[in-house]
């Protein structure tokens, strides 16, 4: 008897054939639940290894054992029984049968109901009960479907043994959801609303995520960084009903990193079926060391805890240093040495970093509006209104691009396009507080005050223990006639400067004037008493004393010209309203010019 038909004989091939069969079976069931059951990335090559390790002790123990009615016994025991063999390869060759069965039925399902899942139909209306604990608030509006073709990038996860390499993913994330959002056909939830989610991701549903965005897709993956390789994985779910849609895995050099990412674009836009009117985006190739030093800097900038602008300032240098060719570096520099408020103000190399940008990336709509901005100042104001018409025309749902176009409106007094652009911002990118807070600023000041207690609201939920988003709070108490209530969050917050200023509001529209007058007196020391702030102008008229309100007004307007001219905010709100009623107020008001006359800083990130 041959060697082959030995083995035959004693039921090994057959063994090897279920044993085989059964373990890719087992491997692709434990795929399919690795995210329902948030098993970790290595839970399929263990199961694969013991599964590998087991294989050759199956093969023996079929060699050496054989299945009896009387129990498992030892080859060598037993007496040559060819009928009783038969018996036992028959049962074998059912169990064969049963677990192909199973196989090719799970190979069905997955591939002919679940790959030709139809297209996402719009999602049901934001209910109208609270979020869950621990979920963002939901937006102040009814709520809108979300778009079949509307995604968010969610901060793939940092798998890499040191937590310091937690700056490449961020950095792998944010270039993935710039790229994608470089699809005009393809609505693209804002960095800072996605990365809300990070950490969270355990707690939150994907359903619940996707529901607060306002999208049909949700995007996740991993990245692994050791050195010079990089392993990720991406996968693409359909939020409603968490199928996977797509995914894979690359195991590459980190060079090949901007190929990763056109290839992931690539497979996004044809798992959802994406008519494309011009080509997919494709990353732009840097020097991958400057690359990563881009990504530490926008890492550092992002988080801002103390000392952070500064290590941005830092990152982006050296990166620019390493490739002057990084748009993406050089976009990066322009907030911190233009604002002041980062105490790095460079006016002169500002200029350079956003011409830079502009230059080498010129449909960015955020380098471009950046440029814009440092145009106005420079009273380059033709190529600043052509800057802003074209960052609106690049992106116009670029949560940056529209919050800036709001403060245009702002200054130009058009009430109906301020909220118009305040609230396309926050759609855009509702997880950011400074659009949060400047919608409800915005609304009080428009006499919008049942959208302006929403978006405080919101607020609260996503900075509890801020001071602004408290004093803003205390505003529309005061605004809305509740000043007690006012006066007791007022109270417990610093004597700074804003809160003694609206302190003395509340106490005087609770009849505590003596206390009003000192409060107004304590703002007043804090702020200088030659400042020409127009929040002297907005006490006075509001404590009515109107002589004193017109004198402070015309010498704020004096000490800066553009309120007669292009900063026109204070001609509309509460205090407007107030001075409108005397004669003197409209020998004050002369036409505005239009808007590309000059612009303040206003909504930035």
């Amino acid at each position: 008897m041959s060697f082959f038909q030995e083995l035959n004989r004693r039921n090994v091939i057959r063994v090897a054939v279920a044993y085989v069969v059964t373990g890719w079976l087992l491997i692709e069931v434990s795929a399919t639940l690795e995210e329902t059951l948030r098993l970790p990335e290595w839970a399929d090559t263990l199961l694969a290894f013991f599964l590998i390790l087991f294989f050759p002790v199956a093969l023996f123990i079929s060699w050496a054992y054989e299945i009896t009615p009387d129990g498992i016994r030892r080859e060598k025991d037993l007496e040559p029984d060819p009928a009783a063999r038969a018996v036992t390869g028959r049962r074998l060759n059912r169990i064969i049968m049963v677990v192909m069965a199973a196989a090719l039925g799970y190979f069905a399902v997955e591939k002919f109901v679940l790959d030709s899942a139809p297209d996402v139909e719009p999602e049901t209306r934001i209910a109208s009960q609270p979020p869950a604990s621990g979920t963002p608030p939901a937006s102040p509006d009814e709520g809108t479907d979300a778009p079949n073709l509307s995604i968010a990038v969610l901060p793939f996860v940092n798998m890499s043994s040191d937590p310091e390499q937690e700056y490449f993913s961020d950095g792998l994330t944010e270039e993935l959801l710039n790229l994608l959002a470089g699809i005009r056909e393809l609505k693209v939830a804002a960095r800072t609303s996605s990365f809300f989610y990070k950490d969270k991701m355990d707690t939150i549903p994907l359903s619940e995520i996707a529901r607060q965005l306002e999208v049909a897709h949700i995007l996740e993956g991993s990245v692994r960084k050791g050195g010079n390789q990089i392993r990720i994985t991406a996968q693409l779910i359909k939020a409603d009903s968490g199928f996977h849609l797509w995914s894979d895995t690359w195991d590459r050099t980190l060079d090949d990193v901007f190929a990763i990412q056109d290839e992931i674009a690539a497979a996004v836009t044809d798992a959802l079926k994406i008519t494309l009117l011009g080509d997919i985006p494709h990353a732009t190739p840097v020097d991958v060391e400057s690359l990563e030093l881009t990504m530490q800097g926008r890492f550092f900038y992002s988080r801002r805890q103390p000392g952070d602008v500064e290590l941005a300032r830092d990152r982006f240098e050296a990166a620019v240093e390493l490739d002057p060719n990084n748009a993406k570096a050089w976009a990066g520099l322009v907030p911190i040495y233009w604002f002041r408020r980062f105490g790095l103000a460079d006016p002169d190399r500002a200029r350079l970093a956003a011409e830079n940008a502009v230059r080498l990336d010129p449909e960015n709509p955020e380098a471009v509006i950046r440029r814009g901005q440092i145009h106005a100042a420079d009273g380059e104001y033709e190529e600043f209104k052509a800057a802003y018409l074209r960052a609106l025309e690049l992106g116009p749902d670029n949560a940056l691009v529209l919050s800036i176009w709001a403060g245009v409106y702002h200054r130009q007094a058009d009430v109906e396009k301020m909220m118009e652009f305040s609230r396309r911002a926050v759609q855009a990118d509702p997880l950011y507080l400074v659009n949060v807070m400047n919608n409800a600023t915005y609304a009080m000041q428009a006499g919008l005050l049942d959208e302006a207690e929403a978006f405080v609201a919101r607020a609260a939920e996503l900075a509890p223990l801020r001071t602004k988003r408290k004093i803003d709070e205390a505003w529309l108490l005061t605004l809305s006639g509740r000043h007690r209530e006012s006066l007791e969050i007022l109270e417990t917050l610093p004597d700074e400067a804003e809160v003694l200023y609206h302190r003395a509001l509340a106490l005087h529209s609770d009849g505590q004037l003596d206390a009003a007058r000192d409060a107004f007196a304590g703002f007043a020391r804090e702020i200088g008493q030659a400042s020409h702030d127009e929040r002297i102008v907005q006490a006075h008229a509001w404590f009515g004393d109107l002589d004193l309100a017109f004198q402070a007004l015309e010498l704020a307007i004096e000490a800066n010209p553009a309120m007669k001219s292009s900063d026109r905010a204070w001609t509309f709100g509460p205090f407007a309203d107030i001075l409108a009623k005397d004669p003197r107020w409209e020998q004050l008001l002369e036409p505005a010019p239009d808007y590309q006359e000059y612009l303040l800083e206003s909504g930035d990130r």
